[in-house]
């Protein structure tokens, strides 16, 4: 999968319920110290069957994290309808300065 190398172990206690739920969910930090929690979205009622929901991050430390909303983003949660949505996000966060 893309960007694997930046995948960080930080939500062994995730409190979002998405390991109860055998969901997806990474966390991902890249060198400029943006990154992004990534997670698929519930197969439950009132969720779509597919698609992701993006929260965008600025790290203060290697283990610390807050919710950012970067120049060009409506703000810091982006819901995606596809991977390759993710991944357009990942690229853009990754080649900020």
């Amino acid at each position: 999968m893309e960007y694997d190398e930046y995948i960080v172990d930080l939500n062994a206690d995730c409190k979002c319920g998405c390991r109860d739920l055998h969901r997806f969910h990474n966390i991902y930090h890249f060198p400029n110290d943006l990154g992004a929690s990534v997670i698929a979205n519930p197969k439950q009622e009132g969720f779509a069957d597919a698609g992701y929901r993006v929260m965008i991050i600025r790290f203060d430390d290697a283990e610390t994290y807050s919710p950012e909303t970067p120049e060009g983003y409506d703000g810091y949660v982006i819901e995606s309808d596809s991977w390759d949505d993710v991944v357009r996000i990942l690229d853009d966060l990754r080649s900020r300065n």
